[in-house]
């Protein structure tokens, strides 16, 4: 095995930089190396102590979204046995892929590395080790690399609840333990380097085809990591350049000319190269009290600054397509879907609330749930677009998040289901599209087991798992009504409209919706950083109603101002940071303690 200093640098990638190349149909991808493509280790990846790498499509490309129409209107909205209907069944695909059996496939180890929300690495490193991931390690807030034979990786692109990115290591230029032409380890300065780099470390035949018979489709994408040389610092150049290496090998394979199309929305290979600079010793010393009195050492200063800046490059192909593997398709996001309202950009993100929620452990309490029989309550009272209850309903259904995403598919022009046919299965190394449909009829089989066990009462009146929400503003309360629909969960979820400080929990048979010890509570109150009085109003109530109702029980609020916080009076028991967009979270864990009767 490689030597393991590679896997540890996408510890200290943080994306400043995202762009996805389009070029003209008739690119191709392909180069010249004979020897098979090479399963990298990352040797070159080292920890680093600042948070590192996110990628987001929401930011990193818009165009992910154009292609998705996602259920919306009366005439798409899906129902419970709609739902079930269109995630069961064998049906004919009207796309073959050639399945290319996956030789040794309990040895065949691969490397891969997801990427999360930053703070909920620890919960993606659970996730990955459930699949049967090896290795798993975190790097920084926001990412895990793990290591796996390919059906692990097809596990995660369908059940990770909270991961964006799944990606697979291909080439890195600080694996020096490789036949490339020139040794790499030293960096890459100019655009002829990265262009030589990639030509020589990527093994076309084995990523795009034999160079004989058919060519994949396929797209790059750059990301940075920090400040690179001049000519690498445009994303679209760079990505352009990796593009036209492998472009100008496929010529050297083939006598026809031909090459694989650019699909930059669902490419079969879906290529993305890591551009991180770092600063190397040219052996002068520099003189900075020279550099402030005199102006005109600045011009050579400069220019020994940019003769010591290389880039270390890293190109990984990514498992999924079709946009960020945190969305469901349960929200609607277009107002061509219907005629309702449309989720703000700034929502919850679905990875989000399953990755809080795993936190707060509402999984374990479902486990609980099946084994005993006494039930699990969650309860929202201030439920916003119903993100936490739904994606607290679809864990408790054991719904696969890859297949809410393939039944929410809509295409108008016939094209192919990216999630019913992700890259992964394509690849002509990687591809095995029996044990695909294996694991999607497992994951069909237990999501109808999971909504038939959650939906079925205890005998007392109460469903093995209820979740009760509730919203004040209509507009909200209409987009929950919506997701609750589409995600097909209306027989566990309940919503109620009005203020939190109304909401009783009492059913009309006098009888508590609340299970002692098997209830949380889970929140996310307004927290803008401009207090006003309807917010801090919301929070008292919030206040109120936690005292009224979830004595004796666990909850989880999660804020981003510290002065609102205050405002419940309660002592947290745990936090875990947050970071999502520009904003620093904290989810606060509280005990609520039962009250006690003073006898006089």
């Amino acid at each position: 095995m490689a030597s393991p200093s590679m896997h540890r640098r996408v510890g200290i990638l943080c994306v400043v930089l995202a762009a996805t190349i389009c070029c003209p149909k008739g690119n191709a991808l392909l180069c010249g190396r004979t020897a098979p493509l090479v399963h990298r280790h990352p040797s070159s990846l080292t920890a680093a102590g600042h948070d590192d790498w996110y990628i987001d499509d929401d930011d990193v490309h818009d165009g992910d979204n154009d292609h998705l129409e996602l259920p919306g209107d009366k005439s798409n909205t899906k129902s419970d046995q709609d739902l079930r209907n269109d995630i069961g069944g064998n049906e004919q695909s009207e796309f073959p892929i050639e399945s290319t059996p996956i030789n040794n496939a309990d040895t065949d180890n691969r490397f891969y590395f997801a990427t999360c929300i930053p703070g909920l690495h620890e919960v993606l490193a659970n996730e990955l080790i459930s699949f049967g991931a090896s290795n798993v390690e975190t790097q920084g807030s926001s990412g895990v690399r793990f290591e796996g034979n390919p059906k692990v990786g097809l596990k995660t692109i369908l059940w990770c609840r909270t991961a964006h990115k799944v990606m697979e290591l291909i080439a890195s230029s600080t694996d020096g333990g490789h036949d490339y032409e020139s040794d790499y380890r030293e960096g890459i300065r100019t655009s002829n380097d990265l262009y030589q780099f990639c030509k020589s470390a990527i093994h076309c035949p084995s990523l795009l085809g034999d160079g004989s018979g058919g060519l994949l489709t396929l797209s790059v994408s750059t990301t940075y990591a920090s400040k690179v040389p001049k000519e690498l610092c445009h994303s679209h150049y760079t990505a352009l350049t990796v593009k036209n290496s492998l472009v100008d090998s496929v010529r050297e394979l083939r006598d026809d000319s031909e090459r694989p199309d650019v699909d930059v929305y669902d490419a079969d290979v879906p290529l993305v190269a890591v551009i991180r600079g770092r600063r190397i010793d040219n052996g002068r010393r520099r003189d900075w009290r020279q550099r402030e009195r005199n102006h005109h050492y600045e011009a050579n200063f400069q220019a020994e600054e940019e003769e010591s800046l290389v880039a270390d490059v890293d190109i990984y192909r990514c498992l999924h397509s079709g946009g960020s593997a945190h969305r469901r398709g349960y929200r609607k996001m277009s107002s061509e879907d219907s005629d309702d309202a449309v989720i703000h950009r700034a929502a919850m993100k679905e990875s989000l609330a399953a990755g809080l929620l795993l936190q707060a452990g509402w999984d374990k309490l479902v486990n609980a749930a099946r084994g005993d029989g006494k039930g699990a309550v969650l309860i929202d009272p201030m439920a916003g677009s119903a993100t936490l209850p739904v994606e607290a309903a679809l864990i408790a259904c054991d719904m696969a998040p890859g297949l809410s995403r393939i039944a929410s598919w809509r295409s108008g022009d016939g094209s192919r289901n990216p999630h019913r046919y992700p890259p992964a299965i394509r690849w002509k190394s990687f591809s095995d599209l029996e044990t695909w449909d294996e694991l999607l009829n497992d994951a069909k089989s237990r999501a109808m087991t999971g909504m038939k066990f959650a939906a079925s009462s205890m005998g007392n009146g109460k469903n093995n798992v209820s979740i009760y929400c509730n919203e004040k503003n209509p507009g909200a309360a209409q987009l929950a009504r919506s997701s609750i629909k589409n995600a097909g969960v209306t027989r566990i979820v309940s919503l109620s409209e009005g203020d939190c400080i109304d909401w009783n929990l009492e059913k009309d048979d006098g009888i508590s919706c609340t299970i002692p010890s098997r209830t949380i509570f889970v929140s996310n109150p307004p927290w803008g950083k401009r207090l006003s009085q309807d917010i801090d109003d919301s929070w008292v109530n919030l206040r109120e109603f936690i005292r009224r109702e979830a004595p004796g029980c666990e909850v989880w609020v999660l804020s981003g101002n510290k002065d609102l916080t205050k405002i419940l009076r309660m002592k947290k028991s745990k936090s875990l940071a947050i970071r999502t967009a520009d904003e620093e979270l904290k989810w606060l864990q509280y005990h609520v303690f039962q009250k006690r009767e003073v006898s006089v």
